[in-house]
């Protein structure tokens, strides 16, 4: 490791700290105990303030380990930053969606010319192609609050129920070109996914109703998931279906290879039949389906309404 990246680690490592010890550093890194008190001089003139103290209790003492320190990228890492910034571009529905081009602005400007250089003609010719936003969420940065703060809400999403309906959102998760969350309904005792721009009205809710916290929000959307998916279903998969499966799937589905053939295991619920046909249309010659003869007879009668069209 180069000394800048070891020392980059290094404040990355005592940040939150408010003792450290000069054993702690070699052990840590891997360096000696003249490279250590080296580092240790480098550290304090980067910005790290702290006083020693010998004895039982001695060491090093952090006096700022709150404040921000400047931590510095290697070539790579930027490189990564911008291939990243260039990634998400078109997720245009997201609370932050005008910061990112400051963000790539202001992080050009800090760098040396050559590297400006070389990140311009990243972004050039190096295009990233991903599927953008395709519907406007108005209540996204409400929304993502709620899910954050494990808040109540009140709000009208016509998808399943047609009247206001109180909500807590387990998580937030974007797929296909939409945004959608797993909500819990707290009046129907109910889990249902829900797409972020289907919200018509949102209120956050000061409610002394009784709620769950995160992690019985999760066991309680696990419980949900082996009960609601309760039909099994298998397709073969051509390594070409493989790859579109890996690119575009859904967490109730599983690959599984199994004497030299690749197969598509997965559980659906009878009133979510429809969803699972479509999606295996999707994937078109590169799946065939094996059972159930449910799913396989609806599969057949949807590619014979495709047919009919011509």
């Amino acid at each position: 490791m180069k000394k800048s990246e070891r020392l980059n680690q290094e404040l990355l490592y005592l940040t939150d700290k408010k003792i450290f010890h000069l054993k702690e550093l070699e052990e840590k890194f891997a360096i000696s105990e003249r490279t250590a008190l080296r580092d240790i001089t480098d550290l304090e003139q980067l910005g790290l303030a702290f006083y020693s103290e010998t004895g039982r209790s001695g060491g090093y003492h952090i006096t700022n380990s709150k404040l921000l320190l400047p931590i510095r990228f290697n070539t790579q890492e930027i490189n990564a930053i911008f291939f990243a910034l260039q990634a998400i571009k078109n997720l245009s529905e997201t609370p932050y969606s005008n910061e990112y081009q400051k963000i790539q602005t202001k992080l050009l400007k800090n760098l040396p010319q050559k590297l400006q250089n070389q990140i311009s003609l990243q972004k050039e010719f190096v295009h990233y192609i991903s599927q953008p936003s395709l519907n406007e969420v108005p209540f996204f940065t409400l929304l993502l609050k709620a899910c954050l703060d494990n808040s109540v809400i009140l709000a009208r999403n016509f998808q399943f129920i047609k009247e206001e309906q109180k909500l807590q959102l387990l998580d937030i998760f974007y797929q296909a070109g939409n945004w959608f969350c797993h909500a819990y309904n707290l009046d129907l005792k109910r889990w249902f996914v829900l797409r972020l721009d289907k919200f018509e009205t949102v209120k956050l809710l000061n409610t002394k109703q009784s709620v769950m916290n995160k992690e019985q929000l999760l066991d309680s959307f696990r419980q949900y998931e082996q009960e609601h998916y309760c039909i099994p279903y298998q397709c073969q998969l051509t390594k070409i279906g493989e790859q579109k499966v890996e690119y575009n799937s859904y967490p109730i589905m599983q690959i599984d290879h199994k004497h030299g053939k690749i197969y598509l295991n997965g559980k659906y619920n009878k009133e979510e039949l429809h969803y699972l046909v479509d999606y295996l249309i999707s994937l078109g010659s590169e799946v065939k389906v094996l059972k159930p003869k449910e799913l396989k007879d609806s599969y057949l009668e949807k590619l014979n309404e495709i047919i009919q069209q011509y």
